[in-house]
């Protein structure tokens, strides 16, 4: 586990106050010790009730998304987000607030690597270059996302896990805005101008009108659909039924502005791993 520095914690974690100078001036060596070792604590608790795999399982870390339709794509874009065209997404779902973070990821494959000598089987439910439980997960592939959803799947027998397909990725990346962000980039994303070189703790960053986190930056986020050089005429909502390359979306910690924005695509094999990819649950009542 990366270590997580005190003044990170005061600066981030919403439920602990900074000490009054009063305070500070007052407070034993020892004291303040102890009290800076019980606050870590509590915020690392925390971050692992909000963060971790019970919130999939109640259902804490998903968000309603509404049924609706909106246009895919932009004019003004790379040729491979043209033509922009109507999409309908004639069902809502729920989506993932944040992405799947390191806790979730590890809670799940553990299990999965449970006759793996113990090594290897660390290392495997454990793949992320940068290390924390409220990171992203990263450095997964495509296959290996779907290897975590067959065992997420097998936990719950009310709900289907799954990822979003590209046309329900960006219909709520947009929540119902028309540009190239869901809001002012700066606010809502970690990307090369602001992420220091690595992923950041995910829900840090403002919420788009839907209330998702971290849909511009920090990682890429794999899809379902399989990757097409252009939309075409009559892109159905599902996405091609064949293909090479899967697609992932919204750029991540080292992207420029122009690929984090919301009609912006990626993508690469199946098999392929980066530090820069990980993904986001939608899931559907069994």
């Amino acid at each position: 586990m990366k270590p997580f520095a005190f003044s990170e914690l005061l600066a981030h974690m919403s439920l602990i106050r900074q000490p009054s100078a009063m305070a500070c001036s007052l407070a034993l060596p020892m004291g303040a010790a102890l009290l800076s070792a019980a606050w870590l604590f509590l915020a690392r608790a925390q971050e692992t009730n909000e963060h971790g795999l019970a919130a999939l399982l109640d259902g804490s870390g998903f968000v309603r998304i509404p049924a609706g339709e909106f246009m895919m794509g932009s004019r003004n874009g790379k040729p491979d987000e043209q033509p922009v065209h109507r999409v309908v997404i004639s069902k809502g779902l729920e989506m993932g607030k944040f992405e799947v973070t390191q806790a979730q990821w590890e809670a799940v494959m553990r299990r999965a690597h449970a006759r793996v000598a113990p090594g290897e089987a660390a290392e495997a439910s454990a793949p992320s270059h940068f290390k924390g439980p409220s990171l992203p997960v990263e450095n997964v592939s495509w296959h290996e996302v779907q290897q975590f959803l067959r065992m997420l799947n097998a936990r719950d027998d009310r709900f289907e896990y799954r990822l979003p397909t590209e046309a329900e990725w960006e219909y709520a990346c947009r929540a119902g805005s028309t540009g190239d962000y869901a809001g002012t980039l700066d606010a809502m994303a970690w990307y090369e101008s602001n992420s220091g070189g690595q992923t950041r703790p995910v829900g840090r960053k403002e919420p788009n009108a839907w209330g998702l986190y971290d849909m511009h930056g920090n990682v890429w986020e794999w899809v379902q659909d399989w990757y097409a050089h252009d939309y075409g005429e009559e892109r159905p909502a599902a996405g091609p039924a064949s293909g090479s390359y899967k697609v992932y979306r919204g750029g991540g910690w080292f992207s420029s502005p122009a690929d984090c924005r919301s009609a912006v695509r990626g993508f690469n094999f199946p098999i392929d791993r980066y530090d820069s990819v990980g993904f986001r649950l939608v899931r559907t009542p069994k």
